[in-house]
């Protein structure tokens, strides 16, 4: 016998796993290039505009899971 929350909950867990670390990855992604942006002409501006984008993107794809968890909980 197998619980309904058996395998669900470690599939579940491994996706949220990978899941954060794409996303450690796109920050470090995004450093590396916001650096790279301000070696340009040492404006700090380019580094946060940036960091400013890979925070947005990922600010969106989080909410995006959020109502996607919450749609499929229904």
């Amino acid at each position: 016998m197998t619980s309904s929350a058996g395998p669900d909950s470690r599939d579940t867990a491994a996706a949220e796993r990978i899941i954060r670390w794409i996303m450690a990855g796109i920050v470090v992604w995004g450093v590396f290039h916001g650096i790279g942006a301000w070696r340009l002409n040492h404006d700090p501006r380019r580094l946060l505009v940036v960091l400013a984008c890979v925070a947005a993107f990922l600010g969106f794809w989080l909410a995006m899971l959020a109502s996607r968890r919450r749609r499929l909980s229904r």
